[in-house]
């Protein structure tokens, strides 16, 4: 019996460009796509998708923050 690795990997919703793929890593429990990896890795801070894939980030962080139940001490 030959299984191909396509069955075994099932496809995710990445958090950023909400398509389901299987190539990706998992951040603080959010899936991300290989592709919006790499964006973010060549991203710089006066590219026009800044402020998008910033905010993504930050959703992903405060999520993962409210899910620990995380309160701010300060």
């Amino acid at each position: 019996m030959v299984l191909h690795m396509e069955s075994i990997v099932t496809k995710r919703k990445c958090f950023i460009c909400e398509q389901e793929l299987r190539d990706g890593v998992e951040v603080l429990g959010k899936f991300l796509c290989a592709n919006c990896q790499q964006k973010l890795i060549n991203l710089s801070p006066f590219d026009d998708g800044y402020d998008f894939y910033r905010q993504k980030m930050i959703d992903i962080w405060e999520g993962y923050m409210k899910d620990i139940k995380y309160k701010n001490r300060i």
